[in-house]
């Protein structure tokens, strides 16, 4: 869905109105700036239109408004109002297109807040003539993209009119994501609003970060091996007409010695230079794929993705985006190389696994506690195994989408995996081979997480960090390789 800002039509110059400014209306040339409003948004099936207190931005979308519905006044668009309350009056994307009239200030700060026009810049700035339109799309209460619409004046006429704009064409992008456990490739055809439809999904397991548990640097052999693995999925996107194309490196090339190098090499092998994120935007990242997919309610939520060589926790609510974010070592192939030498593992193994997350989680935890998250969200491959792995227990009819994983359900689960050889693993139902020797250090991290931090447990989204690459990118307004 869509939502459209509109900045106030041109009112009657200061210098020439005696009265109370709030009361200022429309001169001439802001009548007709409001006329082109309307015919460009007639027929579009706007179910509200809000407007700041101003009487011009009220005037400004009347006629729109006429003979169908009225016109809201809200005074947190008022000229001067601190975003924060302004954001407060933007609906769910999910509620149809919604028509808000305000001020060149609270449009631009709702952009910057979002990341958003970075493709529309003029000169280093934002574009917002009056009787201009910055179109929003999105998911939930997250908009993932804006498009920037300037009215135009004929010279002969006179007549105020907006210029036909076609709708940009879908994008086929594809993150390439070297990460810790495995390099995986996720091509998907994605739209300016956000909607992101897989089309061929690779995964080649490098466990990268099993070699930083016990080298600092990755070998030659492993970098070559990174390389190819890189060139042939690159290869599988350049079959499939991919005309954009991420690759971004996690915590083992982030980590690694010579990781800046073995990126180098691989951006080589593929033609593209590669991305390596740092934890916080990794973080980041990770937080916008689960705003997006899974949405974050009224609250905070706090975000965590675990992966191969980091354990990323981001947390913030719709209003505000990410407030707070770290990174933390506690990647569940590092953690299952340093510390899991046995099969099922021992006691002492379990105990040094638990207090490792809980000594580096401690310093943490009056911060998450002070920002009250009253939601939990979960991203990253074992997550997502384990979160299948009880629904496929229960015979649950639904494996795809967002998966509960309740805290009760997650301990026992952890217990279960924990005292299991690798062989029985593979017997379980649901129970992937690629992952089978992980589970049960992934179990006892989620476990040992909801327990430290009090959560009742986690939502597990299939969105995460290359879903997250995708909008980022087409908020930036990224349209080709």
């Amino acid at each position: 869905m869509k939502i459209y800002l509109i900045r106030n039509a041109r009112a009657v110059p200061r210098a020439e109105w005696g009265g109370e400014e709030l009361l200022r209306p429309l001169s001439e040339r802001g009548e007709a700036e409001a006329r082109a409003i309307a015919e460009r948004l007639a027929g579009l099936g706007i179910t509200r239109i809000v407007a700041a207190p101003e009487l011009r931005c009220q005037q400004t979308v009347e006629l729109l408004a006429r003979g169908r519905r009225s016109v809201h006044v809200d005074e947190r668009l008022a000229s001067g109002s601190e975003v924060e309350k302004s954001l407060e009056v933007l609906p769910s994307f999910d509620d149809g297109p919604v028509v808000l009239c305000t001020h060149a200030d609270t449009i631009l700060g709702m952009l910057r807040f979002f990341e958003l026009g970075e493709a529309e810049l003029r000169d280093g700035r934002l574009p917002c003539r009056k009787g201009s339109i910055w179109v929003l799309q999105g998911f939930g209460r997250t908009p993932t993209s804006a498009s920037y619409l300037e009215p135009e004046t004929r010279q002969k006429s006179g007549k105020v009119r907006f210029p036909e704009a076609a709708e940009p064409a879908t994008l086929r992008a594809a993150t390439l994501d070297l990460g810790s456990t495995s390099f995986n490739l996720l091509i998907s055809d994605a739209t300016p609003s956000g909607e992101i439809r897989p089309v061929v999904q690779e995964k080649v397991m490098l466990r990268l970060g099993a070699v930083i548990a016990t080298n600092a640097s990755i070998p030659e052999d492993v970098s070559e091996r990174a390389a190819e693995v890189g060139r042939a999925l690159c290869e599988v996107a350049r079959r499939e007409k991919v005309e954009l194309l991420l690759p971004v490196g996690t915590a083992a090339l982030r980590e690694a010695r010579n990781g800046a190098e073995v990126a180098r090499r691989i951006g080589s092998a593929i033609g593209t230079p590669v991305r390596v994120l740092s934890g916080e935007e990794e973080a980041r990242a990770i937080f916008r794929a689960l705003r997006a997919r899974v949405g974050l309610g009224a609250g905070r939520a706090l975000c965590l993705d675990l992966g191969g060589g980091s354990l990323e926790l981001a947390l913030g609510s719709e209003a505000r985006g990410v407030e707070w974010a770290t990174t933390l070592p506690l990647g569940v192939v590092r953690l299952h190389g340093r510390h899991v030498k046995s099969d099922p593992m021992t006691p002492r193994e379990v105990r040094a696994l638990d207090e490792r997350v809980r000594s580096l989680l401690a310093p943490h935890l009056e911060e998450i506690a002070r920002r009250r998250p009253v939601l939990a969200l979960a991203a990253g491959g074992t997550a997502r195994a384990l979160a299948r792995l009880r629904a496929e227990g229960r015979r649950a009819a639904r494996l795809s989408g967002p998966l509960p994983l309740p805290a009760d359900d997650l301990a026992e689960l952890r217990e279960r995996l924990v005292a299991s050889t690798h062989r029985e693993r593979l017997r379980m139902r649901g129970v992937r081979r690629g992952r089978a020797d992980l589970l049960p250090t992934g179990a006892l991290v989620l476990s040992t997480v909801a327990d430290a931090l009090g959560l009742e447990g986690f939502t597990v989204s299939d969105w995460g960090l290359r879903e997250g690459v995708i909008l980022e990118a087409l908020a930036s307004g990224k349209r080709r390789a």
